[in-house]
């Protein structure tokens, strides 16, 4: 697991290509989702502009398997920028212990990168002080996140005609670790 920031990119230029790549081949060309691919890589405003955190599962050999960003609430997120007119709530929520988490992502068919994934967001927080996490999801994630151990209280959903779409929030506590942990044992002993 890496934990990165931008100014990481000098250190680490081949973490952060695999990352963008990665992000391209699933939200450009799996999901089409209408993103901005420059060169095969998937880099947006908040990547450019903003101070994010980045969370990448990677295996021994250097490879990425997935990835996650991470925003404060307190400043510009997704959710409040592009999304803001999307949900029946209002969705402006600004709180120094809360992160947006956006462009979750498993790059290959690994069957615990988005546990580590979701485990290595858990930890970050801990040590953080950070207790909850907020993100835009499609409604039937709900049962994958049930299945892997961490499931958000839906906050809002997507008015008619903006999609399947909702927003959650993920507490973080003892109990969803435990949870995590315990669906990370099941699928790494498959």
């Amino acid at each position: 697991m890496e934990i990165l920031k931008n100014y990481d990119r000098e250190l680490h230029p081949e973490l952060f290509e695999q990352m963008f790549r990665g992000r391209a081949s699933v939200f450009h060309e799996r999901l089409n989702w209408p993103v901005t691919v420059c060169d095969g890589l998937e880099i947006d405003y908040y990547d450019r502009e903003l101070e994010p955190a980045y969370i990448l599962d990677v295996d021994e050999r250097g490879t990425v398997r997935g990835s996650l960003r991470l925003l404060p609430t307190t400043a510009e997120t997704m959710i409040t920028r592009e999304f803001l007119d999307f949900f029946d709530e209002p969705v402006d929520i600004i709180d120094p212990l809360m992160w947006e988490c956006t462009k979750f992502c498993v790059h290959d068919g690994d069957a615990g990168t988005s546990v580590r994934l979701l485990l290595g967001l858990h930890d970050l927080c801990t040590s953080c002080g950070i207790e909850r996490i907020i993100g835009l999801y499609e409604l039937q994630m709900e049962r994958v996140y049930a299945r892997l151990g961490w499931t958000p209280e839906r906050f809002a959903k997507a008015k008619p005609g903006f999609g399947n779409l909702a927003v959650g929030i993920w507490t973080v506590d003892e109990e969803s670790h435990r949870r995590l942990l315990r669906s990370l044992a099941r699928r790494c002993s498959t």
